[in-house]
């Protein structure tokens, strides 16, 4: 359990004076408990529900569910109380006057700064998925298909306990004409992007890197630099108590000052995350603010490249690679 995160979502309870909460979402489940309650990976739903007051947490679940979640993913000893019914049995109603989260995320502004065991899980989390995608990314070559490096990806992760509920690979024409391309049987010739969101415990983080064989066309090297200068340009200006549509902006202003201002409007810019890929994106008009210890992912792309890592509020860059070519600490394409 983290004790913490469930002390914030009691305190949550005494200001709005609410009697109970209902949890549904696997995010917010992971946040109070580090528990994995995920069957179908498509839903956002967990197979139990914790009914959290003041003073008890109960597991509410069923007889398929409850051994696994006892002996497998819910260490709360004592402290946790379960409710199990028939498989075929529906759940509980939402007790009168309680809250839930299962038609509007109460918890996502109360998840937004991490704990110090976030904190470290997330590093680590960092870490063992730079290191992958860092392997898998120098091992490429040409002829490979899309499907064979988001599989040589995603299995690397699985063996370290890491899902992948985002996988994006690209390569050569896929490249500048798709910003979401799903994997395809398409081969790869000069260029190749492959683009990660990777989850364990509930925590997420991405990472985006890009290879290419030969050299390196000029135009190709003028957009990832001014690409390269966006993502400087939202990093320095990610800080506790800035506004997101502010941050936003200086980073419009940076496409527009190297020759590119309208790539801003042909895919989001990424915002703050931890336990979904992304708790909202930035837009114009988001006038919430940066989080302390807040996990934040920015995304900027020019036409045929992008950027992206993981970094918390103060500044700290979560996947950086420990062998890729870096410009003041952005990733480069890697020529090969």
């Amino acid at each position: 359990m983290h004790w913490n995160n469930l002390a914030r979502l009691r305190d949550h309870l005494t200001r709005t004076e609410r009697e109970g909460a209902v949890i549904t979402r696997r995010a917010n489940i992971a946040w109070l408990t580090g528990a994995d309650t995920h069957v179908d990976g498509a839903s956002p739903f967990a197979i139990c529900r914790l009914h959290v007051t003041p003073t008890d947490c109960t597991v509410v679940t069923d007889t398929i569910e409850a051994p696994r979640l006892r002996v497998e993913e819910l260490e709360g000893g004592d402290s946790l109380n379960y409710e199990v019914r028939d498989w075929f049995a529906p759940a509980p109603p939402v007790p009168e006057g309680w809250l839930s989260d299962e038609n509007a995320d109460f918890c996502q502004s109360l998840r937004a700064s991490l704990s110090v065991p976030e904190l470290d899980a997330v590093r680590t989390l960092g870490r063992d998925c730079a290191d992958i995608m860092q392997q898998a990314m120098h091992d490429v070559r040409p002829g490979m298909t899309e499907h064979q490096l988001a599989a040589r990806i995603v299995g690397d992760l699985r063996m370290h306990g890491i899902f992948t509920p985002v996988m994006l690979v690209a390569a050569d024409q896929r490249l500048p004409a798709y910003r979401h391309p799903i994997p395809t049987y398409h081969k790869i010739n000069r260029t190749v992007m492959a683009a990660i969101c990777a989850q364990r415990h509930g925590l997420i983080v991405s990472i985006t890197r890009l290879v290419h064989f030969g050299p390196l066309a000029d135009d190709l090297k003028r957009r990832h630099i001014a690409c390269q200068q966006v993502d400087a340009t939202l990093h320095e200006a990610t800080r506790p108590g800035a506004r997101w549509c502010d941050i936003l902006q200086r980073g419009i202003d940076t496409y527009a000052a190297h020759g590119y201002a309208d790539e801003w409007k042909r895919h989001h810019q990424g915002g703050p995350m931890g336990y979904a890929a992304r708790d909202f994106v930035a837009t114009p008009t988001e006038t919430r603010t940066v989080q302390p210890d807040q996990l934040v992912g920015w995304n900027p792309s020019v036409t045929g490249t992008k950027c992206e890592d993981t970094i918390l509020s103060s500044g700290q860059v979560l996947t950086s690679m420990r062998d890729w070519p870096t410009t003041n600490g952005h990733a480069d394409i890697l020529v090969m």
